[in-house]
């Protein structure tokens, strides 16, 4: 047992796309930079409560881990930390930790956002929805939703169209990114139990609700368009339209010949899409 293996509990891949979108979420709800306190407190915040939920779903899903090929090497499946207890303790400090730094820092609707994003992902999607229905992901995906809300209202409460509108981006490019991977995987939720998508329906139908599911995110990416002016527009409608029209590529690609090569493609796809619509945002704005 060390230090890295309770920080493989957190999954730092995941953690880091959360925090672009909180803190990409306040600069463009300030239009500028946010005072230092609020930026940093917004990381701290988040990085904890996210640190922490991300810890209790290794906890709760060890014995899924155990199952699966692509996860069965992760600290607890693997008995490199021998006392699950601990982990659980850890992911509950984490989000306690967190919710307290955001309470002395920040708004309390951030703070509730932030603690609504911890119970929707560990309680809603982890014990509820995953192990139970195919929706799993979708509804789950509200959980990063938050992100992009705490991140946004802790600079302001004006706007809150435009808030939810990056809410629903993030809650709509989710199943797009999830099922591409869960085709790719299919096997190994099959034999954990998992009932997700592309498991339940086949890897055909699966890329027709992928494909689907990207016509429906590309207008939602495009509405925050309308909360720009001058150069911004410019350069956010053409960058979210080549990044738009990429992940369509890739998805009918998927659709055409369902393979696990092609689903990669669109997972790759997928994989840099959020945080490359939010970075763009975020320069729109400032410029």
């Amino acid at each position: 047992m060390s230090m890295r293996d309770y920080i493989a509990l957190t999954k730092p891949k995941i953690l880091w796309l959360l925090l672009l979108v909180a803190l990409a979420s306040a600069v463009i709800a300030e239009r500028a930079l946010p005072p230092l306190i609020t930026l940093a407190g917004l990381f701290m915040a988040g990085a904890l409560s996210s640190m922490g939920s991300l810890a209790l779903n290794s906890y709760l899903e060890m014995d899924i881990d155990a199952k699966m090929r692509r996860t069965r090497n992760r600290p607890l499946p693997a008995e490199r930390i021998v006392q699950p207890g601990r982990a659980l303790a850890f992911g509950l400090a984490l989000i306690a930790m967190g919710l307290a730094v955001s309470w002395v820092t920040l708004t309390p609707l951030a703070t509730l956002f932030i603690g609504l994003g911890a119970v929707v992902y560990v309680q809603v999607y982890t014990v509820w929805l995953k192990p139970r229905t195919s929706w799993n992901i979708v509804l789950g995906g509200f959980a990063g939703s938050c992100c992009a809300l705490a991140g946004w209202y802790a600079v302001t409460s004006a706007d809150a169209l435009i808030a939810w509108v990056l809410a629903a981006l993030v809650f709509v490019w989710t199943p797009s990114h999830f099922w591409s991977l869960a085709v790719i995987t299919e096997e190994d939720y099959s034999a954990a139990g998992i009932p997700m998508l592309p498991s339940i329906v086949g890897e055909k139908r699966a890329a027709k609700f992928i494909v689907a599911n990207t016509l429906l995110l590309i207008p939602i990416s495009l509405l925050f368009f309308l909360y720009l002016t001058g150069a911004g527009e410019v350069i956010y409608l053409a960058g979210a339209l080549v990044f738009d029209l990429l992940l369509l590529a890739t998805n009918v690609k998927l659709f055409i010949a369902p393979t696990k090569g092609n689903a990669l493609l669109a997972f790759k796809a997928s994989s840099p899409f959020l945080a490359v619509i939010f970075l763009l945002a975020c320069v729109s704005v400032l410029v």
